[in-house]
């Protein structure tokens, strides 16, 4: 069989086990169904421009149009790959938002046990407003989220705006249409207030790649020290009580 007789036959194996008609497949190219019966019958080559779209459409490599090479693994979010936003990609990914990237202008890459959407996105992080929770150069998991109102409070989010990719963690608001973001930090106490029309997409941060490994003595005295805030807090509340009855006490 040459090469022409075997793409029309993977071609025709294809589209029968997608349950499409060949009319259906025309359409998709742009052709008419009698052009399109002709490359299945292997009366005439395929263009590079529909092997493309024939990849798309029926979610295979082109390789295995054009030569039947199966071990080839196609790069989208169906096989488990999340497109990777660098630092330096930031200010080029909030200009592009509202269009679609192809694949080879990302990294795209797979993350073991996890199984994305197609609106899943890895983030390098960028400060440190949310320390110890996420780190500088850390990578967070991101999924868009269309509707604010639904986000719980507390909930860590990935913010882009106009200018800038931001990592905060989510407050609910009194006021209509306006939302409140706060840091993790405690050197940075900073509340940053945006409306709805300010914020161009929220995303949900489901969770994290870091390259930090704490020791194990440091988690011990981070306990420790965690115990004691606890005990002086604590200590400060009696303190205030017994002020207050001396006070009574007093009148």
């Amino acid at each position: 069989m040459n090469n022409r007789q075997a793409i029309g036959s993977r071609l025709k194996e294809l589209r029968k086990r997608n349950k499409f008609s060949q009319q259906q497949v025309a359409e998709n190219l742009f052709i008419s169904q009698a052009a399109y019966s002709l490359i299945e019958n292997s009366q005439n080559g395929v263009v590079a421009e529909h092997i493309i779209s024939l990849s798309n459409l029926y979610d295979v490599t082109t390789d295995f149009i054009l030569k039947g090479d199966k071990h080839l693994i196609r790069i989208s979010p169906y096989m488990g790959f999340v497109p990777y936003i660098k630092l330096a990609a930031h200010a080029g990914f909030i200009r592009n938002m509202t269009k679609s990237l192809a694949e080879e202008e990302r990294e795209w890459y797979r993350i073991p046990g996890y199984n994305p959407s197609q609106d899943h996105y890895l983030f390098e992080v960028e400060g440190s407003s949310m320390v110890p929770t996420i780190l500088p150069g850390d990578i967070i998991i991101c999924q868009n989220q269309p509707k604010i109102n639904s986000i719980l409070d507390g909930s860590i989010v990935l913010i882009i705006t106009k200018e800038a990719l931001l990592v905060k963690r989510f407050r609910k608001s009194n006021i209509e249409d306006e939302f409140f973001f706060d840091n993790d930090n405690p050197e940075d106490s900073e509340i940053l207030r945006f409306s709805r029309s300010e914020i161009q997409e929220i995303m949900m941060v489901r969770g994290k790649i870091t390259n930090v490994l704490i020791p194990h003595h440091q988690m011990a005295s981070s306990g420790k020290i965690q115990s004691l805030e606890e005990s002086i807090e604590f200590l400060k509340k009696e303190l205030f009580a017994v002020q207050k009855k001396l006070q009574k006490l007093g009148k």
